[in-house]
């Protein structure tokens, strides 16, 4: 009877540490784990007590020091894709805080040296241009000296700066755009409409790899120097599945500009990030070059596909609706923007700038709510300019929007059906903003 109690106490055992080993194994190699899911991207918040909620200031101070506000924002990339971006503090009154770097009047007692914000506003005239080209200086690129040009397209009657004419020289949008990415060593590959088109396999894990280094120019060119807090951060992946983390500290002090009956008051500390960020979704489709030829052996039938649960980014690919034709598929890309906080905003790209709240820059209807088709691709076969209209999607007030992209079959090709992946980035830029009250004392 005491052996039989042991044998099983000892199967028992056994099988917890099988499981545990199965578990173990599962955590270690990311068995199960999925990376492009959910309506994240780059989240921020306070660390405890930077700012407090309460801060006494001692006008005896010969220190300064003693009246530094600490100012702590933690960023963590929870979504997958990998994100450029920068940091804006405000909220508060100017003659009463100074931040390191963003304020002009910063004591220079503290010992800082560095490069501070200027009053001179941007030249970077938005989403609309007045020339055939927006210049634009990529840094980290390894362009040598090289601009990237940001080709215009008319939009109804008007010009506007578009992703799908861009590159390094003018002699037209498709040779650019396989320029530009040639340029910054990414591979090209032919598309279906002969112009150079980047290779999906070399951004597959890094999404928005092709899209960061054009965000650096272009934060450039918005005037956001060394000054300003910049950040990048990786997205969720199997090499890192925690995806980028980063502190950033904004060092604050009180100034003594408030008439000595004021006993309390509140300010507000606000941060803002601005970054870019991108969607990569991936899916099945049944490709039938000839819908009407009904031979029986068929393998799979046109349909519209569901991707429900997000790709790791507050914009998702809800939807691929199929529509054959003979010697023609169309794909109809329905998305949606995921908004996780009442702040939160989906920007055009290219009136990111705008995000600044120190820009004095008007926000307009146009500003917002615009994602860019940065690449679609059809088995090897890329079909991104065939994407209408203009390679745009444009959303409605309830976050809804779709776009059309088509392909046409050589003659030559086999009728039967059959299946294929479909690959789509979609390119934006997006801001979210934190804010906490401090309620400061004079002691």
């Amino acid at each position: 009877m005491v052996r039989e109690f042991k044998n099983k106490i000892f199967l028992i055992l056994s099988m917890i540490a099988l499981l545990t080993i199965i578990t173990g194994c599962s955590s270690l190699t990311g068995v199960n784990t999925k990376y492009y899911t959910g309506y994240n991207s780059v989240e921020m918040k306070f660390l405890t007590d930077t700012p407090p909620s309460t801060f006494n200031y001692d006008s005896q101070a010969t220190d300064i020091n003693v009246n530094t506000i600490p100012i702590n924002v933690e960023l963590d990339n929870k979504g997958s894709s990998n994100s450029y971006g920068a940091l804006f503090v405000y909220g508060f009154d100017p003659k009463m805080i100074a931040v390191q770097a963003y304020s002009s009047n910063y004591p220079s007692s503290l010992g800082y040296t560095g490069p501070v914000r200027t009053t001179s506003t941007s030249a970077f005239s938005g989403w609309y241009g007045n020339s055939n080209t927006y210049a634009v200086q990529a840094i980290g690129v390894p362009i040598g000296n090289s601009i990237v040009n940001l080709g215009l397209t008319s939009i109804n009657g008007q010009q506007s700066i578009s992703f799908s004419s861009f590159g390094l020289s003018g002699s037209g949008a498709f040779a650019n755009r396989g320029a530009m990415f040639s340029a910054m060593n990414f591979q090209t590959r032919a598309s279906a409409a002969g112009y150079g088109g980047i290779s999906t396999g070399v951004v597959q894990a890094q999404i928005g790899s092709a899209l960061n280094p054009i965000t650096m120019g272009m934060m450039s060119t918005f005037g956001w120097g060394a000054w300003l807090k910049h950040f990048q951060l990786e997205g969720r992946n199997s090499n890192n599945p925690g995806g980028g983390m980063d502190v950033v500290e904004f060092p604050a002090v009180m100034l003594p500009n408030f008439p000595p009956s004021l006993e309390q008051f509140r300010q507000r500390i606000m941060v803002t990030s601005c970054f870019d960020y991108a969607t990569h979704a991936s899916t099945m489709v049944c490709i039938d070059p000839n819908p009407y030829t009904n031979t029986g052996t068929n393998k799979c039938i046109p349909t519209t596909v569901s991707l429900g649960g997000g790709q790791g980014a507050p914009v998702a690919i809800t939807t691929i609706e199929q529509r054959p034709g003979k010697g023609r598929t169309t794909f109809v890309i329905n998305v949606h923007h995921y908004k996780q906080n009442t702040d939160d905003a989906l920007f055009d790209y290219f009136s990111l700038y705008k995000c600044d709240p120190a820009s004095g820059a008007v926000v307009k209807t146009n500003d917002k709510n615009v994602v860019y088709v940065g690449y679609v691709y059809l088995s090897d076969m890329d079909i991104t300019m065939s994407c209408m209209p203009d390679q745009v999607i444009r959303l409605d007030d309830s976050g809804n929007g779709q776009i059309t992209c088509s392909i046409n079959f050589d003659p030559t090709m086999a009728a039967s059906a059959y299946e294929a992946p479909i690959e789509v980035e979609l390119w934006y830029g997006y801001s979210k903003t934190i804010y906490k009250d401090v309620y400061i004392t004079r002691i």
